[in-house]
């Protein structure tokens, strides 16, 4: 064995290449030089294939460029071979060398033979110029459609912003007529000695303005929606209260419907919650205003339940409660029911459909949604519709410190020195529902028509406060605020901005420039007294027959010598009323007893009074305070 191996690097009895070429000098040096060159270029072609498969690994035939280059280097060894030959006979192994470049060549043929047919398929250099021509126009088109789709963009924002300004101007125009009809209605149910029917008929003007402007707002916040622009601003409420004013509305259209409308309340509701108020009226409005709109006999069902409880990091528990509606009235077929969430779709005959704008369901699923929940409904046709949906509130322990002020009658002073108020507004009639409600109350108010005539009547008046338009000419509010504020003689001076804009922005800038608070129009009175009482810090004088009654109420509900009472079975049927929260038929009754025994005038009002304003723990506290002096009257 070890011969064998011993044998082909045998050179005994050959002769070196040399001779061939009878050492010839110039022939010697051609062959070398030659052979020499041809390694060195042969050496240099795998270096490079080495180099660019390092480059591009992503190219498919790496494996045949490196048995190429394999095969390129055996060879260039043969040619350096062939030098060494020539004075080294070693042809063993020059003839084993080429038997291995015999081998990696026949090798590296067949890769390319099944390599071929894929080498074919790659596109040619005419091909590919297609190809890049075509890219190339598809590049174009795709910037020309990018192009399109942003200017299609861009007129859709216009359009939008268009859609929204004009909306807003139009809400404008037309809250600036409604801030006369609904303020001088105000002025007249205040000031004004009336008739039962003139109570009555003001009293309807002031409904169809209130409702006039429920639509316009309805119209404005789908705006908002579109525009992602509606936020919630919860805050902490009593929740009794709430649903008992909820109530009462739907109850009165019930009644005058000559349905039945009954309240189901889950007794683990809690006292105060955290929400939105003002929204979660509106949606509870609307599906109850819906339900008893499409419902022509039988009954209407408001259903109120916790359904689920969860205390949260803080330790604040939140409620998980479902307001649900139930009707027995016309019902909706499955078609219907999948359009009437959509703006401005309605259901129903002709006749009913123009009742409404078509989008009180829209705002409210929105405004739902904003809430974390959904309206679902399940209707069947002639036999009636269930509304629901459920919303997680937090309970809210100190709903006390911010509720709603009662109202303690009509004013008609306050105490102190008088005060003047600076009202500019270039609408006359604006000014003219301020005036009218101020003036009685015992104000001095001084008017001007723009921010420049404000400003010299302010020099010239010297104000307590100062009331102003924002869109006045030749100065608006705005620049009437600023410089106020930038003066020596107003710099502290309580300011309040009044505009029917609905741009947040205006209501910010306002109180960015300086404005204390922002007091939309139309005006509501309460509103704006309560802004001059909280600024100018002043303490209302009532008329007598308020001062009496808020007199009994904060004497700690005790009857007082001239209030005459009920007999005891009335009073125990008003303290289970007012257990049961039947609001409307205390009402009822204390207008009855009124009208059987003028001597129950005091005690009517007063239980009226309580009623009216959603008291009802101080009005059952305030019966049970009666019952038990008649029982310690008669024991004695």
């Amino acid at each position: 064995m070890p011969t064998f191996f011993n044998y082909p690097f045998q050179s005994n009895g050959f002769i070196p290449h040399g001779h061939c070429y009878l050492w010839q000098t110039g022939l010697v040096w051609l062959h070398i030089i030659s052979d020499a060159t041809i390694a060195l270029a042969y050496y240099s072609i795998p270096f490079l294939l080495i180099y660019f498969i390092s480059k591009r690994k992503d190219v498919p035939f790496n494996g045949v460029f490196l048995l190429f280059g394999a095969f390129i280097i055996v060879c260039g060894t043969g040619h350096l071979m062939e030098i060494w030959t020539l004075w080294h006979p070693d042809y063993w192994i020059a003839g084993g060398l080429k038997a291995v470049t015999a081998i990696i060549s026949i090798y590296t043929a067949f890769a390319l033979f099944y390599l071929m047919p894929q080498a074919l398929t790659l596109p040619s250099p005419a091909q590919l110029e297609v190809i890049n021509r075509a890219l190339s126009t598809e590049i174009v088109e795709r910037k020309r459609i990018e192009k399109e789709l942003r200017l299609a963009e861009e007129i859709a924002q216009n359009s939008s912003q268009a859609k929204s300004e004009f909306l807003a101007n139009m809400s404008h125009e037309l809250r600036t007529p409604l801030n006369g009809i609904l303020g001088f209605t105000q002025i007249l149910q205040r000031t004004e000695s009336l008739s039962e029917k003139g109570r009555k008929g003001v009293g309807i003007i002031y409904q169809c303005g209130s409702h006039l402007l429920t639509l316009i707002n309805d119209i404005l916040d789908l705006s908002k929606i579109e525009a992602r622009k509606l936020e919630l601003h919860p805050v902490d409420f009593y929740l009794p209260a709430f649903i008992d004013s909820v109530t009462e509305i739907s109850r009165i259209r019930a009644e005058q419907k000559v349905i039945a409308f009954h309240v189901q309340l889950d007794p683990d509701l809690p006292t105060g919650i955290h929400a939105d108020e003002k929204r979660l009226r509106q949606v509870l409005i609307n599906l109850l205003g819906n339900a008893i709109k499409f419902t022509y006999q039988g009954s209407v069902t408001f259903k109120v339940q916790v359904i689920a409880q969860e205390s949260n990091a803080n330790g604040q528990t939140n409620h998980k409660i479902r307001f649900e509606v139930i009707d027995t009235g016309m019902g909706i077929i499955p078609e219907e029911a999948e359009k009437i969430f959509q703006p401005f779709e309605q259901v129903g005959n002709q006749k009913r459909q123009s009742e409404g704008t078509g989008l009180g369901l829209a705002i409210s699923q929105k405004i739902v949604l904003l809430m974390g929940g959904q309206i679902q409904v399940q209707s069947t046709l002639s036999k009636g519709s269930t509304f629901w949906f459920e919303a997680k509130l937090p309970e809210s322990k100190d709903w006390a410190k911010v509720s709603r002020v009662v109202e303690q009658g009509t004013i008609i002073g306050y105490q102190g020195q008088r005060r003047t108020i600076l009202i500019a507004d270039d609408r006359w009639e604006n000014r003219a529902v301020i005036v009218n409600l101020l003036e009685p109350v015992g104000f001095t108010v001084v008017e001007a028509s723009q921010g420049q005539e404000a400003w010299e009547q302010a020099l010239v008046h010297k104000p307590d406060l100062i009331i102003t338009d924002l869109v006045m000419p030749i100065l608006d509010g705005f620049e009437l605020i600023n410089r106020l504020r930038q003066s020596e003689q107003f710099p502290e001076i309580a300011i309040i901005a009044s505009s029917a804009s609905v741009f947040a922005a205006d209501q910010y800038k306002s109180i960015d420039v300086g404005a204390d608070v922002f007091l939309p129009k139309p005006v509501e009175a309460e509103t704006l007294l309560e802004m001059l009482r909280q600024f100018l810090q002043l303490e209302w004088i009532f008329d007598g027959k308020v001062d009496a009654i808020k007199k009994n109420q904060t004497g700690g509900l005790d009857q007082p010598n001239e209030m005459i009472s009920p007999a005891n079975e009335v009073l125990q049927q008003l303290l289970e009323l007012a257990q049961d929260g039947d609001i409307q038929k205390v009402l009822e009754l204390a207008q009855q007893l009124s009208a059987s025994d003028q001597q129950l005038n005091v005690f009517t009002e007063q239980l009226v009074q309580l009623a009216s304003n959603f008291q009802l723990k101080r009005l059952e506290s305030f019966i049970v305070s009666i019952q038990e002096s008649e029982f310690r009257s008669q024991k004695k």
